[in-house]
């Protein structure tokens, strides 16, 4: 028989997807010279950062420890990079405590030139690199890369440091998808531009228009915040 009276439906879904997870952004960035002894000024830190530490230095010696005067204690990244007598090392606190003004490194013997640059990173993971890689070398053409890292998520903050011994590196080579943040003394240091970056290899390279001598480079890759 046919159907008879009426009827209504409604249908409603639910979703409850979690938002993606915030990307990395850079606080600030500080890079000089250090006086054997004395650290670098740094803007006052935030809480809960990454700060990023790349130092550069002459002297077969090796840094001993880092600290700075909001109380952070730093770690050794692994990148470790030597060549005669230069050498880039990178350190880190993974949930920095505020109010930080000046990070100084101290070695195990006698360092007499210092480098140092330095990046606080905000939605970064309190958790070790996800990858580190060095590099060493002569400098035998205008463009020469730092040693490349391989990203296992998307999204890590990746930075780069490259010391020459005679070599004066002006610029990131054209092309390139790093950031110059800083060319100081005619050394090297960058960062991995994208903050959404895909998984994969990721390697900075500098410019210089006068190769020669040796260089040392370190690279570490930083997992965002889940």
């Amino acid at each position: 028989s046919a159907p008879a009276g009426v009827y209504c439906v409604s249908t409603v879904v639910l979703c409850c997807c979690a938002p993606p997870p915030a990307s990395w952004a850079i606080v600030h960035e500080a890079s000089n010279d250090v006086n054997p002894g004395s650290g670098l000024t740094i803007p006052a830190t935030g809480s809960g950062h990454l700060i990023a530490l790349a130092i550069m230095f002459n002297g077969t010696t090796s840094v001993a420890s880092v600290s700075d005067n909001g109380g952070n204690t730093y770690v050794s990244a692994g990148a470790r990079s030597t060549v005669g007598q230069y050498a880039t090392e990178i350190w880190y606190v993974a949930n920095s405590k505020a109010n930080a003004t000046v990070v100084t490194p101290k070695f195990a013997g006698s360092a007499p030139h210092i480098e140092m640059t330095s990046w606080e990173v905000s939605n970064i993971a309190s958790t070790p690199p996800d990858a580190a890689k060095t590099a060493s070398g002569n400098v035998t053409s205008n463009n020469t890369a730092g040693p490349p890292v391989t990203t296992t998520q998307a999204g890590d903050f990746v930075i780069s440091a490259l010391l020459a011994g005679t070599a004066d590196f002006t610029s990131i080579s054209t092309g390139s998808k790093f950031t110059d943040d800083f060319t100081t003394n005619g050394n090297g240091w960058a960062h991995l531009t994208s903050n959404s970056a895909a998984a994969g290899t990721y390697q900075a390279s500098w410019y210089t228009g006068s190769p020669s001598g040796v260089y040392c480079a370190s690279t570490v890759a930083f997992l965002p915040a889940p």
